[in-house]
């Protein structure tokens, strides 16, 4: 009897020490990345204007800006206009970056501005680099939902404001647009200012990169 329990016990042992432990897969873990707002021109209505430079965007990357002299455009209010349901509004400042991955966690946008006062919405669409209306020829809703929102005052007179958009999670193919639309509620006059060491404004987030990536961003 004792010796057939510990002929058990030994054969037990044996096994579990030929057994292969399982390996949990490794989650991966969002990477910090910030993507600065750029233009090509002083005044960013010549990047980006419905009259001017219709369905061009100013562009977003990884590179921090370097000139001394901030770029602006103009945060267009109109109590009456053009429909404001649009990704991609040339009258609005519209920045377009390229990016690959999954987002998750909270966006942090960092702008600056000389205003009279008022509030914008900061917006954010995957995948998206042209403008789409809820009212286009079609008639179809073509206005897609942002993947994340938020609502923030501007201050009177010149100065910063961080605009965080709290626990997005969605993936990107390829793009990133980010949209400062104006509230439409009383008239108010501003300009962003972007593009140079003095005023830097960028969108912070987390990023999972693509698989065999190791950031989302080229």
């Amino acid at each position: 009897m004792r010796k057939s329990l510990v002929l058990t016990l030994t054969a037990g042992l044996v096994a579990t020490s030929l057994a292969v432990p399982a390996v949990a897969a490794k989650k991966a873990k969002p990477v910090k990345t910030t993507l600065y707002l750029h233009g090509s021109a002083p005044i960013g209505e010549a990047d980006n204007f419905a009259i001017v430079a219709p369905g061009t965007y100013m562009t977003m990357d990884a590179t921090e800006p370097s000139g001394a002299e901030p770029k602006s455009k103009q945060l267009t209010n109109y109590v009456g206009g053009p429909n404001t349901q649009c990704t991609g509004n040339d009258l609005f400042p519209v920045w377009v970056g390229d990016l690959t991955g999954t987002v998750t966690g909270d966006m942090k946008v960092t702008f600056h501005t000389i205003a009279s006062g008022g509030s914008v919405d900061v917006q954010v669409w995957p995948d998206v680099a042209s403008q789409l209306c809820n009212n286009d020829l079609t008639g179809a809703a073509a206005y897609p939902e942002p993947a994340g929102t938020v609502r923030v005052d501007l201050p009177q007179g010149p100065g910063n404001v961080e605009a965080v958009i709290e626990g997005v999670k969605f993936k990107a193919g390829s793009k990133l647009m980010l949209q400062l639309t104006p509230v439409v509620e009383s008239p108010f006059f501003g300009r962003v200012l972007y593009d140079s060491t003095a005023f830097v404004s960028s969108i912070e987030f987390g990023c999972i990169p693509a698989k065999g990536a190791k950031s989302c961003t080229p």
